[in-house]
């Protein structure tokens, strides 16, 4: 009677894991069940009964990998620091969504010139540390930190609207475009972030083109 009741208790709670919405949850009840189910096949009499015991068995290790997984997916302890304040800003990601995101990009180190006037680039540029300095029409304008450099040929689609360089020392990240619209076509959660920040990117660094050269402009606030 007992291991009957394990049995029975043991396929309810499969049931009642496929009531949770979170992933974890309806994982962690799916473990619970699995185990109940696998002590039944093991005191059965006549047991253990190991084809069913090892189905059981894989269930619980298949769960257990998909925990971990979703666990990372969902925590960003291992962004990387200077990574880190463009995470904050595209508040619509997941931690493993914006790692997707970065393992697309690259890394660019000064001194070199990223963008040319009236050429289309093939990248689009965000500067993580160090300075870069944007020529337009005799004009220099010094930025620092944490803006997207090419964003108005990214969203438009057209061409560099000033040359830009990296300062020696400075380091951007660097996405392709062609790979980076394809990312964006595959995750609408990640265009929606992209297209956010750079918007936002944009104003910001329009409302602040006033300040002279000397003055390098702040990172917009997320």
């Amino acid at each position: 009677m007992a291991l009957e009741i394990l049995f029975h208790v043991g396929n309810a709670i499969t049931l009642i894991a496929f009531l949770f919405r979170d992933q974890i949850q309806l994982r962690a009840v799916m473990i619970l069940s699995m185990a109940l189910q696998a002590l039944y096949y093991t005191w059965l009499p006549g047991g253990p009964l190991f084809d069913p015991l090892l189905w059981k068995i894989l269930t619980i290790l298949l769960n257990l990998v998909m925990i971990v997984l979703i666990m990372r997916d969902r925590f960003g302890y291992d962004i990387e620091a200077d990574l880190r304040p463009l995470f904050e800003a595209i508040k619509v990601l997941s931690p493993g969504q914006f790692r997707r995101l970065a393992k697309v990009a690259a890394r660019r180190s000064g001194p070199v010139q990223i963008l040319s006037q009236g050429v289309a680039p093939d990248e689009l540029f965000y500067l993580v540390k160090g300075e870069a300095e944007v020529v337009k029409d005799g004009r220099r304008l010094a930025l620092a930190p944490g803006v997207f450099l090419g964003e108005i040929a990214f969203l438009s689609g057209g061409t560099a609207t000033a040359d830009v360089f990296l300062a020696e020392g400075a380091e951007a990240l660097a996405w392709p475009v062609g790979e980076l619209r394809q990312l964006m076509a595959r995750d609408g959660r990640i265009e929606i972030g992209i297209r956010g920040v750079l918007s936002h990117d944009l104003a910001a660094k329009t409302a602040k083109s006033h300040l002279p050269a000397a003055e390098p402009v702040a990172a917009p606030a997320p």
